[in-house]
């Protein structure tokens, strides 16, 4: 079986001078933001009283129009008011006020930080080899994306995740999901955390979390056994992603204006959402015709009895949906948490 290989998102400028100062850097950040068009989600992971890892996850109740996700313009409309519902989210201990009136903490705390899907453009690469040093895997990366020439990277931080063939017997190659964001709608982002005291240190994107917090629980069963489709209806958009024998394939955001609820509940946007899925399948099956796709996992809030429904008989797909349901099933529930998609992707940012 292949190896696996992972790279981490691009920390922020602020923590690789901080990373000078304080030793703590070094590790994992215990806590996640996630960005949301509706709401704010948080986590923390720390240990009780007798040495146990567990979480605990909050949403905050995002004002319409607050947080507006493009890749190309700004994404945050009024920082500032954001800033206070931050704090509140995160449970921040009492600020002072220092220069012109900006709210700081008395010691940073690192975190991750998640951004809406359709704040960020996304290119599928195919690499036959994967340098293991990160500098020259980020460097190559970056090299390809340019030679994609799908959109501009001047000005832009590139992320990025790969994904070795983990299938027994099959060729060895890798894909990898590049994440470009320029730096004007990242910098957003970066301010206003650091604004309240919260340093950025690893950015990502929403779904991609969540589909590492679904392998991760459910112990990868069918991903290395079956062809996935996933499904990521969240932030008023739809994320469609196709994985074959461990790697990602294809990627598509579309974004829908409406939230999840109001997609499952009107035939209009569910024909529009199964529309997509289909195109999607076709494309990917022009593109490798070896993927063999029964199976699809649907990542949203609320009832998708009727969704799931028309996926079976229109594209003979067995659902099943990941939620929070699936992580108390598996021991993962946080005791006392509140529940939702931002709060679920906030919790995948930190496990």
């Amino acid at each position: 079986m292949a190896r696996h290989h992972s790279a981490r998102s691009t920390v922020s400028r602020s923590v690789r001078k901080a990373s000078e100062m304080w030793d703590w850097v070094k590790s994992r950040p215990s806590c996640c933001l996630k960005f949301g068009t509706d709401s704010l989600g948080w986590a923390v992971r720390e240990r009780n009283w007798c040495g146990r890892l567990h979480q605990k996850c909050f949403i905050s109740t995002l004002p319409v129009g607050a947080v507006k996700p493009s890749p190309t313009t700004d994404n945050l409309t009024h920082p500032s008011t954001l800033a206070p519902q931050i704090c509140a989210l995160a449970g921040l201990e009492k600020k002072h006020r220092i220069g012109k009136g900006a709210l700081l903490s008395e010691l940073p705390r690192r975190i991750g930080v998640l951004l809406p899907d359709t704040a960020v453009r996304t290119v599928v690469l195919h690499l036959d080899q994967v340098p293991t040093r990160r500098e020259e895997r980020e460097a190559l990366i970056r090299w390809r994306m340019g030679q994609e020439q799908i959109f501009p990277l001047n000005n832009a931080k590139v992320m990025s995740q790969v994904f070795g063939n983990q299938a027994e017997g099959s060729e060895r190659g890798y894909t990898v999901l590049a994440v470009a964001v320029q730096e004007s709608v990242l910098g957003q982002y970066e301010s206003l955390c650091e604004s309240v005291g919260l340093i950025p240190f690893e950015v990502g994107i929403t779904s991609l979390q969540l589909v590492n917090l679904w392998k991760r629980i459910s112990r990868g069963g069918g991903w290395l056994h079956h062809d996935v489709l996933w499904m990521t209806l969240v932030d008023r958009s739809l994320t469609m992603m196709v994985f074959q024998c461990g790697r990602i394939v294809f990627y598509r955001c579309k974004l829908l204006g409406v939230d999840a609820s109001e997609v499952l509940a009107t035939d209009d946007l569910l024909n529009r959402v199964l529309d997509e899925c289909r195109a999607s399948l076709e494309v990917c099956q022009q593109r490798h015709p070896a993927l063999n796709i029964h199976h699809a996992v649907i990542c949203g809030d609320g009832e998708i009895a009727s969704l799931q429904a028309e996926l079976h008989g229109q594209l003979q797909l067995v659902v099943q949906q990941f939620g929070w349901k699936s992580i108390e099933k598996f021991g993962w529930g946080a005791r006392g948490s509140q529940q939702g998609m931002a709060s679920l992707a906030a919790l995948a940012g930190v496990v």
